[in-house]
């Protein structure tokens, strides 16, 4: 049965009121991001000259945003259209960029979480946990409680994959961008695009990527995307 025409028109207002709120609070997001894009971008990505201009701008307490705008138009990242902030991977790009960098890390420990189970000890499940954020411990848990993880030994023993011994926050971050970006989520004009500057301008992703199936990544990403809201506080998450 059809509700009442007056029923049924506030409904529609709640309903698109929040999508609405949703879409502000990852442009939002998303801008903020963008803006403070000399803040935060690996330095090897701008000429000396530049990197000297920004420098000199910060220092006398005026906006980089005009010049952070007219790089990232000339490296090939405008901003995204309205309608890609409606996919769920936009959730991700609105996060502050800490957090952003937490759930790259979230992402790759996904993908070894084989590895990361008999791997992790007292001593290091501090460090990962900070890596993960402040609820870090609380997505170790989901880590560990995730089932159907990939088969990883092959990819170490045959392509080259270097064991959780020899990373650190960034190399484990970048696995995490690369997995999202094998999966189709991160090619410009996607808001996941931009975090492509928090890592160095020739930084290439891990030769054993090529060995992994893109659609799983996808789906898998999604999944770890979904977990999200459990792991950051609510004042800096933009939800669905």
């Amino acid at each position: 049965m059809p509700f009442p025409p007056e029923v049924q028109q506030r409904r529609d207002s709640e309903r698109y009121g929040s999508v609405a709120a949703i879409l502000a609070a990852r442009l939002i997001g998303y801008q903020r991001n963008r803006i403070a894009l000399f803040a935060w971008m690996d330095r090897g990505w701008l000429p000396d000259s530049l990197r000297k201009l920004a420098d000199d701008v910060a220092a006398a307490g005026e906006s980089t945003s005009r010049l952070a705008h007219a790089w990232l138009a000339t490296a090939g990242c405008p901003p995204p259209a309205l309608d890609m902030f409606r996919d769920d991977e936009a959730r991700l790009a609105a996060l502050p960029i800490e957090d952003a960098l937490s759930a790259m890390c979230l992402r790759a420990l996904h993908f070894r979480r084989a590895e990361l189970r008999y791997w992790i000890d007292r001593d290091s499940r501090a460090q990962v946990a900070a890596w993960l954020g402040e609820r870090g411990f609380a997505a170790l848990r989901w880590l560990n409680e995730a089932g159907n993880p990939p088969a990883i030994d092959r990819l170490m023993r045959d392509h080259g994959m270097a064991p959780l011994d020899e990373l650190d926050m960034s190399s484990l971050a970048w696995e995490g961008f690369c997995l999202f970006d094998h999966a189709g989520l991160c090619e410009p004009p996607s808001p996941l695009g931009l975090l492509r500057f928090a890592w160095h301008r020739d930084a290439r992703p891990p030769a054993w990527l090529a060995a992994c199936d893109a659609a799983r990544q996808r789906d898998d990403g999604m999944a770890v995307i979904a977990h999200l809201p459990d792991f950051y506080q609510e004042h800096t998450w933009s939800s669905g």
